[in-house]
């Protein structure tokens, strides 16, 4: 075990003596430089990899954040050199927090995107940050999953990019983004804290708002990094009162187990991820008591590659930018082709869920508004998923794709489990099910209303729920 801090480093992380003391027995590094940023200009026009906002009422700007963060051990592929030679299912099972400091205090430079609203007087004071993805260079996935709420809201979103990701942008743009540097995937996390601690500061990435709270987020790879910056270093990310940088965290689509904190922990695994790479022996148990807050969600007939939420006021880009090095490789045309006959890509629609789960983080956050609990995906005996007779998988928090059902929606194994299917049921089948379409239509109108009484979904969802249930072949 590393030692607890010293006072030296206690306050220069600015702990007083007490909550230092309190804190996990982490290893904290020496007093690190203040990090700096500078502004780049006409992100809209410029910028790589930079949403179009102005239909959403909000502004995307870009900095160059640069400071001092050390080099540690790696732990996981959410700071490995190769990620896709780290054992995923011992990294995301994994309960012992240490980390050793390889190299103290090494300059580092990234760049950091904000969405933010134009008008200040809109800004709520929540913040919702994000490790872009590295594939694709540095995706905002959750961004792209709940922009529309987050504007509705007024919330903030603070994207960092990832070490591994610099040499794509310099390759693209090597004169907007020069100077960029990083010795070491695991510079990652410093870059987070000061990314968390500039957010708040006057003058910083929201200079004409004021904070209130501040939630750390992720999809797929950057659920990994979620969870691990989480049970790694949640304890030495503090303002200078003691209190956390980070209000709260969001891990979505990774199997990584996540410690009790002193925030609430919300995660949210598709059925890829609950029996992939070790998901279910890295169960988060439920729970509100003096070890923390959690909540752990399933979501039953999800694959973790899921479609795009339909875009109408903001606009994704179409540039591309090499992928970081060391990715893991996937066929996903090899594994389409390997589903059943005549089945599609998997439609379940997860950003509805995601909405749900940020919304009330932050009212469990400012509220104190325990979210509600659901039950888990059901296993035999062996572990394996337990079907019904029609190929959906039972128990897990069950949208009405599932609840509802006019299709089987199945999930890939081995290779594939990223990837899933939605196989229609045959005319014979949905009319012994529902009787006649009018009536499946208001069946999933009343399972996504109850969804809306649970609070497990919010109430914009059911509109959607409906429409679609409404497009789908009649019957």
């Amino acid at each position: 075990m590393m030692p607890i801090p010293s006072r030296r480093q206690a306050i220069a992380l600015g702990l007083t003596a007490g909550t230092a003391a309190l804190l996990p027995r982490v290893a904290f590094a020496a007093t690190r430089a203040a990090p700096k940023l500078r502004a780049l200009p006409d992100a809209k026009a410029q910028g790589v990899l930079v949403w179009n906002v102005e239909g959403l009422g909000y502004v995307a700007e870009e900095y160059i954040m640069s400071g001092e963060a050390d080099v540690l051990q790696s732990v996981s592929m959410a700071d490995a050199v190769d990620m896709s030679k780290r054992d995923g299912a011992a990294d995301f099972a994994n309960r012992d927090f240490t980390r050793k400091v390889v190299s103290a205090n090494q300059p580092y430079a990234t760049r950091v995107i904000v969405y933010r609203p134009a008008n200040w007087a809109k800004f709520s004071g929540n913040v919702v940050i994000e490790v872009l993805h590295p594939g694709g260079g540095g995706k905002s996935i959750v961004w792209g999953h709940s922009h529309e709420l987050l504007a509705r809201r007024g919330d903030a979103y603070i994207g960092v990019q990832p070490p591994l990701t610099l040499p794509g942008l310099l390759q693209v743009a090597p004169a907007r983004y020069a100077g960029l540097t990083s010795s070491h995937p695991t510079q990652l996390w410093d870059a987070v804290i000061d990314a968390a601690t500039l957010s708040r500061a006057p003058g910083g990435l929201l200079p004409g708002g004021k904070v209130q709270h501040q939630v750390l987020t992720g999809y797929s790879y950057t659920g990994v990094v979620c969870a691990t910056f989480a049970n790694f270093h949640h304890a030495r990310a503090r303002t200078p009162n003691g209190r956390p940088l980070i209000d709260g965290y969001l891990p979505m689509a990774c199997a990584t187990f996540v410690q009790p904190l002193d925030v609430p922990v919300m995660r949210l695994n598709t059925q890829s991820e609950y029996n992939g790479t070790g998901g279910i022996a890295a169960r988060t148990p439920d729970r509100d008591d003096a070890k923390g807050r959690a909540r752990h969600y399933e979501l039953a007939g999800a694959s973790h590659v899921t479609i795009d939420r339909p875009f109408a006021r903001a606009k994704p880009p179409k540039i591309t930018v090499p992928e970081a090095a060391g990715l893991p490789k996937f066929s996903p045309e090899a594994c389409y082709a390997s589903f059943p006959a005549g089945s599609a890509q998997n439609d379940y629609p997860v950003h509805l869920v995601v909405d749900a789960m940020l919304a009330n983080m932050f009212d469990w956050i400012a509220k104190g508004i325990a979210p509600p609990r659901a039950p888990l995906i059901d296993t035999d005996a062996a572990g394996a998923t337990r079907l019904d007779a029609d190929g959906n998988a039972i128990g897990g928090l069950r949208l009405p794709p599932v609840s509802v059902p006019v299709a089987a929606y199945g999930v890939g194994t081995g290779g594939c489990r990223n990837f899933g299917y939605t196989a229609p049921f045959t005319d014979v089948r949905k009319q012994a099910l529902h009787g006649n379409h009018a009536a499946y239509v208001a069946r999933v109108r009343a399972a996504a209303e109850a969804l809306v009484a649970q609070r497990l979904l919010l109430p914009d969802a059911v509109p959607v729920l409906i429409a679609s249930a409404r497009a789908s072949k009649s019957f």
